[in-house]
C-alpha cells in the first residue's frame, strides 16, 4: 500500500513530467542515475524517493521540495 505522501509525490511528479520537455533518461542523468527505470518507479510510486532526490527534482523542475514531497499545496519556490 502506498502512503499518502508517496501518492502525492507520485501524482505531482507525473504531472511535472508530462508538462516537461525532459525525457526520463535526461532526468535520470541529471540525478546521476544509471537507469531511467528508476524515474518510472518514482512516477508510479513503487519506490520511495529520498529527501535528497526530492530536493534535486525540485531544482530541476523549479518547484518547492516541500510541495513536491506532498507536504504543502504551494508549488512555487517564490511564494
Amino acid at each position: 500500500m502506498i502512503d499518502k505522501y508517496t501518492q502525492k509525490f507520485s501524482k505531482r511528479f507525473t504531472k511535472l513530467l508530462k508538462n516537461s520537455d525532459l525525457t526520463y533518461g535526461e532526468i535520470a542523468k541529471k540525478l546521476g542515475l544509471k537507469s531511467k527505470s528508476t524515474i518510472c518507479k518514482y512516477a508510479n510510486g513503487s519506490i520511495t524517493v529520498t529527501v535528497s532526490t526530492i530536493v534535486k527534482l525540485a531544482k530541476i523542475f523549479d518547484v518547492s521540495p516541500i510541495w513536491l514531497a506532498g507536504l504543502d499545496d504551494k508549488s512555487s519556490t517564490k511564494d
